[in-house]
């Protein structure tokens, strides 16, 4: 989505916070936030650093918590002993279907935001039940309308699958957001 401050003053402003000085406050305190933090992992503390830079150039300090990343999952993301975390899904050949336990149900073992839309529940059974692929995403696309309504989590920037094949392979390599099988009867040596 684009940057739109204005839009998110109004946020903000709808949600009872007021502009005071630098800070946004609301009933006497100022609003801040912390992201909780792997140690030792580059990608996480880049992102966070991020978050940071661009809340605070907005009026929102972020306090970057840095604990041990063996611990990370364990004892702050799964319990649910966080107020923000960075981290990375895997995507899988099956998109729809792989992504209904981050959002649904509420007990799910990977809803680690503890939120959800119960009409999430009946999508995804219409979903994972349709084997129409257009009826299929139109479904998946009312998923998707559900989800933003409510914005349990956002993603930052989707991360690039990098392949290296030698010289002259076709057919073979990252495929992105166009994923599908590899077509083994297609994939050769270019002439």
């Amino acid at each position: 989505l684009p940057r739109d401050t204005a839009a998110a003053e109004g946020f903000l402003k709808d949600a009872g916070y007021t502009k005071d000085g630098s800070s946004w406050t609301k009933d006497g305190e100022a609003l801040k936030l912390t992201i909780t933090v792997p140690a030792d992992t580059a990608t996480n503390i880049q992102r966070s650093e991020q978050v940071q830079a661009d809340l605070g150039d907005f009026g929102i300090p972020v306090e970057l918590t840095t604990v041990p990343a063996a611990q990370y999952f364990s004892d702050y993301v799964i319990p649910g002993n966080f107020e923000m975390v960075s981290f990375a899904w895997q995507g899988t050949p099956f998109p729809i279907s792989a992504a209904e336990a981050i959002f649904y149900p509420l007990d799910s073992g990977q809803n680690y935001t503890g939120t959800t839309d119960e009409k999430l529940g009946d999508l995804w059974t219409k979903a994972n039940a349709e084997l129409d692929p257009d009826k299929r995403i139109e479904i998946a696309n009312e998923i998707n309308d559900t989800i933003w309504s409510y914005v349990p989590m956002f993603p930052i920037a989707p991360l690039p699958n990098v392949w290296a094949v030698k010289q002259g392979l076709v057919n073979y390599g990252a495929a992105m957001f166009g994923y599908s099988p590899v077509d083994w009867t297609i994939v050769g040596w270019k002439k």
